[in-house]
C-alpha cells in the first residue's frame, strides 16, 4: 500500500494527544448518591502529592484511538494495486487445414473449445475482439466476452492459406486503440503455414494456442484434361501428392460423366507426387478424380473439372494475329479457326492488339491489347504484383516462361482480377467487361519469344478452356476455390512475434482506498457516541 499525500500521515499524533488528555484529566464518572450532608464532618485526611496514573483502557479510549488513526490514514490517501481490465484480441485461423480431422473433432474445433474456455476466465469490464484469418483478415467484433461468444460460435474455416500476418497487424491495432486496457493476443492456429514477412512489434504480448496435429494427408494436386492431337480421344493428367512422413498406398477412382471409368492403386512415397495419365472417351464431358482412402483432409479428396471433348467450337481471330498465335489457336483439337465474316456469331473471339469500341458477341481472349484504351485504365500503381497459382489460368504452367513479359498497363480496372502479374503491373487477368467473359494477357509474347515456347500452347488452351466454361473450378458455397498449398498440413515451427507494449497505467494500476478508510472512521466514531451515551 502507497500514500499519494504521505506528509498527511503527521496527523497520527492526534491519537497520542487524545491519549494524553485522558492520562492528565482522566475521565469522572457521574453516580447517583441519597445525600452529601453526611460527608460534611468527616475529617479530611492529610495526603502528600497526588500521583497520576495510567489511565485505563476503556472502549472509549480504544475507539476514540481507532477513529482518529483511521481519520490520519485516510487522509493520507492511501492507494492499493489494481488490476486493470483487459483487452483480448482472438485470432482464428480460418485456413483450409483447420478442417483436419487428426484432432478431434476437428481443428478448428479444437480452437474454438480453447476460445470459450478463454472468454469463460474474463469479467464484464474486459473487452474481446475477434479476429478471422482466412483469404483475408477481417475483424468480426469488438464486445464483451458475452457478447463475442455467439460470433464464435457461428465462425466457420474457409478453403485458402490464412492471412496470419494480416490478422496479427489488425488485431494489434485494435488492442493498441485501448491504451488503458491490458492488451493480450491469443492466436489459434495448428501452424500448417510458412513464416510470415515481419510485421514489426506487436501492440501487446502474443500466445499461440497450438491446436495442430500431424501430416497424415494425400490429396489431388491437379487434374488437367487434354484432347489427343488426334482428335479422337481424350486424356486426363492428374497429380496426387503424399503428403505424410511415411509411403502410402492411395486408392483413386476416376468418374466421367458419372460413370465409374477406372479404379487403382496409388504406391506414393513420403512427400512425394505420383503423376496418371487416364485415357477418356472423346464424348466424355464432366470428369471426377476422387480418392478412396481415409486421411485428415476430406477437402483435397475430390476434384472435378469439364472435359474439352464435344464438338469443335468456333473462333473469331481479329486484329494483329501472328501466325505463332494462329497456329496456338489452330492445335487446340476442339476449337475451329472461321473466316470472320460468317453469318452466325462465334463461340469465342480472339483479339490481338485491338479493343474495337463496339465489342463482339460472346467470350473475349484479349492479347496485347492497346495501352491507351479506357477500358484498360486502372488504379494502384504496382496494385497487380500477385500470383494465384490454382488458378486454371495456370494449369500446368511454368511460371518462369512468363519472367521476362512486359506489361502494358500499371494499374488493374475495376472490372478485373488479377490472375499473375509483376510490380510493373498484371500480366494476365480475367473479369466481365460490358457483359463480357474476357481473359486479358497485357503483353506482346511475340517480343520476348514466347510464342515459340512450348508454354505459350498450354497457356491459349487455359485461356480459351476457362473462357468456354472447358474448365472449371468445384463451385463451394463460399465462392472459395481450394488451394493446393493446405494439402500439406504437418505444422511448422511458429516464428516468435515480439511484442513492445509500453508500461502505461493499465499494467500499473491503483485504487484509491481512502473511501474505505473513511467509511471505517464514521463507524468508529458511531460506535463511540453509543458507548459515551450508554455510560452517561
Amino acid at each position: 500500500m502507497n500514500f499519494l499525500a504521505p506528509m498527511a500521515l503527521a496527523a497520527l499524533v492526534v491519537p497520542v494527544v487524545i491519549y494524553v488528555i485522558h492520562w492528565l484529566f482522566g475521565s469522572r464518572r457521574r453516580v447517583r448518591v441519597p445525600a452529601l450532608f453526611l460527608w460534611a464532618d468527616l475529617p479530611q485526611a492529610r495526603t502528600g502529592r497526588s500521583r497520576r496514573r495510567i489511565p485505563p483502557f476503556s472502549w472509549l479510549l480504544l475507539l476514540q484511538l481507532l477513529a482518529a488513526a483511521l481519520a490520519a490514514v485516510a487522509l493520507a490517501r492511501p492507494v492499493g494495486p489494481h488490476e486493470p481490465p483487459r483487452h483480448l484480441a482472438l485470432v482464428f485461423d480460418a485456413s483450409a487445414s483447420m478442417q483436419a480431422t487428426d484432432v478431434s473433432p476437428t481443428r478448428f474445433e479444437a480452437a474454438r473449445a480453447r476460445a470459450l474456455d478463454r472468454l469463460n476466465a474474463l469479467t464484464s469490464l474486459d473487452l474481446v475482439s475477434l479476429v478471422r484469418a482466412g483469404r483475408e483478415a477481417t475483424l468480426i467484433t469488438t464486445s464483451t466476452a458475452d457478447g463475442v461468444r455467439s460470433a464464435i460460435l457461428a465462425l466457420q474455416p474457409g478453403r485458402t492459406a490464412p492471412a496470419i500476418r494480416e490478422a496479427l497487424a489488425l488485431a494489434s491495432t485494435e488492442v493498441a486503440a485501448t491504451p488503458e486496457r491490458r492488451g493480450q493476443i491469443l492466436l489459434l492456429t495448428d501452424g500448417a503455414w510458412p513464416p510470415p514477412e515481419s510485421i514489426g512489434p506487436l501492440a501487446a504480448p502474443l500466445e499461440v494456442g497450438a491446436v495442430g496435429g500431424g501430416s497424415e494427408n494425400q490429396a489431388i494436386s491437379s487434374v488437367v484434361v487434354r484432347m489427343d492431337p488426334t482428335g479422337r480421344g481424350q486424356t486426363a493428367f492428374v497429380e496426387v501428392a503424399n503428403q505424410a512422413e511415411h509411403a502410402a498406398r492411395v486408392p483413386m477412382r476416376v468418374l466421367a460423366d458419372g460413370a465409374p471409368l477406372d479404379e487403382r492403386q496409388l504406391d506414393i512415397a513420403a512427400r512425394t507426387r505420383a503423376p496418371v495419365s487416364i485415357p477418356l472417351p472423346v464424348d466424355a464431358h464432366h470428369v471426377s478424380v476422387r480418392l478412396l482412402g481415409h486421411d485428415a483432409l476430406a477437402l483435397d479428396d475430390v476434384q472435378d473439372t469439364i472435359a474439352p471433348g464435344g464438338p469443335p467450337r468456333e473462333v473469331d481471330l481479329l486484329g494483329r494475329a501472328s501466325d505463332g498465335l494462329r497456329r496456338a489457336v489452330e492445335s487446340i483439337p476442339s476449337l475451329h479457326v472461321r473466316v470472320a465474316d460468317a453469318a452466325l456469331p462465334p463461340d469465342l473471339t480472339v483479339l490481338a492488339g485491338v479493343l474495337p469500341p463496339q465489342l463482339p458477341s460472346g467470350p473475349l481472349l484479349v492479347i496485347d491489347p492497346p495501352a491507351n484504351s479506357g477500358r484498360l485504365l486502372g488504379v494502384g500503381l504496382g496494385s497487380g504484383a500477385r500470383v494465384q497459382v490454382s488458378h486454371p489460368l495456370l494449369q500446368g504452367l511454368d511460371l518462369a516462361a512468363l519472367q521476362d513479359e512486359n506489361p502494358s498497363v500499371a494499374g488493374v480496372p475495376g472490372w478485373a482480377h488479377v490472375v499473375l502479374g509483376t510490380l510493373q503491373g498484371p500480366l494476365i487477368m480475367e473479369g466481365r467487361l460490358e457483359g463480357h467473359r474476357v481473359v486479358v494477357m497485357t503483353f506482346n509474347p511475340g517480343v520476348s519469344g514466347l510464342e515459340k515456347s512450348l508454354a505459350f500452347p498450354l497457356l491459349i488452351s487455359n485461356a480459351t478452356s476457362f473462357l468456354l466454361n472447358r474448365s472449371v473450378v468445384v463451385p463451394t458455397e463460399s465462392g472459395e476455390a481450394f488451394d493446393p498449398a493446405e494439402s500439406d498440413i504437418a505444422p511448422r515451427p511458429i516464428p516468435t512475434f515480439p511484442s513492445a507494449a509500453p508500461v502505461t497505467e493499465a499494467s500499473n494500476g491503483a485504487s484509491d482506498l481512502w473511501p474505505w478508510f473513511l467509511t471505517a472512521c464514521l463507524v468508529v466514531l458511531g460506535a463511540e457516541w453509543l458507548v459515551f451515551a450508554r455510560r452517561g
